[in-house]
This record gives C-alpha cells, sequence and structure tokens, in this order.
C-alpha cells in the first residue's frame, strides 16, 4: 500500500502550480484576477489560514485591502520590500479574500477591481 498515490495532495500541488505560473512576475489585470477567483476552490484550512492572517495584521495594524491590492499591483520585490512579507504567500490569501469576498460583499468586490487596473 505504499505505492498507493495521493490524488487529492498531487490534484492540490497540480493546482497550486498552475496558480502560481499563472500569477508569478506579472502584474495583475481585473479580468485575469476576476478568472482566477472563479477557479478558485476554498476549503476549510483557506478559511482558517485567512482569519489567522487578519488577526495578523491587526496587531501590526496593516489595513488588509490595502496589502491585497498591493500584492496585485505591485511588483513582487517592491512588495516584499515593503511589507517585509512573502509577496507569493499574500497573493494567495488575496485570492481567499476575494472569494469571500465575492460571495459575500459581491459591490465590494466589484469596487475591489476599480483600482487594480
Amino acid at each position: 500500500m505504499t505505492n498507493v498515490i495521493d490524488f487529492i495532495t498531487r490534484r492540490e500541488q497540480k493546482e497550486f502550480s498552475k496558480l502560481k505560473r499563472s500569477v508569478e512576475g506579472s502584474y495583475y489585470k481585473a479580468e485575469e484576477l476576476q478568472r482566477l477567483v472563479n477557479e478558485q476552490q476554498l476549503q476549510v484550512k483557506d478559511h482558517t489560514l485567512f482569519l489567522g492572517f487578519l488577526l495578523y495584521l491587526q496587531e501590526r495594524d496593516i489595513d488588509a485591502l490595502t496589502i491585497f491590492k498591493d500584492s496585485f499591483s505591485m511588483p513582487r520585490y517592491k512588495f516584499e520590500h515593503q511589507y517585509n512579507m512573502k509577496w507569493w504567500s499574500v497573493a494567495q490569501l488575496g485570492f481567499t479574500f476575494l472569494a469571500i469576498l465575492k460571495d459575500n460583499e459581491p459591490e465590494e468586490y466589484e469596487r475591489f477591481f476599480d483600482n487594480v487596473e
């Protein structure tokens, strides 16, 4: 049984690699972001990690909306220098943020993209 492939883990790794290749090293356009958000399938662990990150931001007086917008509009090196955080980690949490926002606050979701062109 040690040769049995963990299909769920393998699928998650493939989805993660695809997402990272789609966004790494590029500036986002609203249409591309919305397409990626629509493809995202949230899991309980995504929500838990997201809530923990929100608490972290609150403790450091960092506005969540601002950091997520910056993760989608700043070059990677500039973002990491300004926030002293890994760009890719925040970008992933940004997709979770957008997926939750889309489901719960559609008007805010649409407004998010006003400054991400």
